[in-house]
């Protein structure tokens, strides 16, 4: 989920949207790993609030371990918490600034991008998705549709996507909710409007490819299910899986009528994913990841889900 933006009216609030503006920012890779945020007079100027709100803000980012502070040189976005060391991405792969791990797991957390990039130079693509709203895959496929428009990379025969994604007109999510009410159909009608945006875009993008005549095959099938994910999963062309999690935050929400209200929600754009991949040097573990999570989408698919109307 994320907000549309607008400043809150109650000062009560404020911080808590500055702070959401800032996630958003990191989350989105729109802030590096590392990089120095805006000193708080710099950030105090650009959202119009006092340092000591711009304060509150660092602090709940803080607490989150998604920046750190040293004294007389600011605040940083952390890698992971500890700061781990930075390595490089798989063999074979283009260098990205936004791979990074811990050296002492065995599975080192990354970012959706490059595993986007190397699925659409397949020639048959096949995405099946369990998210939110699949904000951060629109945005990345409409990346990938740029690259075969310009000639970057030669356009795959078909590409095939399925979106499993939360019925906002369910009473049971858990995500997104007020917190002062166990149900307010306007915060799951913004949601509705959220999630509605970003299939639009995906879909266009995709059926763009296929109106230019680059791609011969598109086909894109959206369901629903009465519940929020509590986990972020691609299958990208039935080999990798991406595993992140969503992690329920309180945070604010500005409504169709401009009320401002307190949410717990979730913020999985650009959020950290766990790879695994079926493949010949794969481990059986690896493997085995693979295939449970193939078998868990396509269970929930076929049992789970209605048709999206939209």
């Amino acid at each position: 989920m994320t907000s549309d933006g607008s400043a809150p009216r109650d000062a009560k609030f404020q911080y808590r949207w500055v702070a959401d503006e800032l996630r958003k920012e990191i989350n989105s890779e729109a802030r590096s790993p590392g990089e120095r945020l805006p000193t708080q007079e710099e950030l105090a100027q650009r959202f119009q609030v006092s340092r000591a709100t711009v304060n509150q803000a660092l602090s709940v980012l803080r607490k989150e371990e998604l920046i750190v502070t040293r004294q007389g040189s600011g605040s940083f976005v952390a890698s992971e918490p500890g700061e781990p060391h930075r390595v490089p991405p798989p063999a074979g792969r283009h260098q990205e600034s936004d791979v990074w791990a811990v050296v002492s797991e065995r599975v080192p957390p990354v970012l959706l991008k490059p595993y986007l990039v190397e699925a659409f130079e397949a020639n048959v693509v096949r995405l099946d998705v369990f998210s939110m709203t699949t904000e951060s895959l629109a945005a990345r496929v409409v990346d990938q549709k740029d690259r075969i428009v310009a000639g970057e990379i030669s356009p795959p025969r078909s590409i095939t996507a399925r979106l499993l994604l939360p019925n906002a007109e369910s009473k049971a999510l858990a995500i997104p909710r007020q917190v002062a009410d166990e149900d307010d159909p306007r915060v799951r009608a913004r949601l509705g409007g959220i999630l509605h945006s970003h299939v639009t875009m995906l879909r266009s993008a995709l059926f763009e490819l296929r109106r230019l005549k680059l791609v011969e095959e598109v086909d894109v099938q959206v369901r629903l299910v009465p519940f929020a994910p509590q986990v972020k999963l691609y299958i990208l062309n039935n080999r990798v899986v991406l595993q992140g999690f969503y992690i329920p935050e309180k945070g604010t929400a500005t409504l169709p009528d401009g009320e401002e209200v307190e949410t717990f929600d979730a913020y999985g754009t650009g959020a950290t994913l766990y790879p695994f991949r079926a493949s010949a040097d794969s481990t059986p573990e690896q493997v085995g990841v693979v295939r449970a999570t193939r078998k868990f989408f396509n269970a929930t698919w076929d049992n789970l889900s209605t048709k999206a109307l939209f």
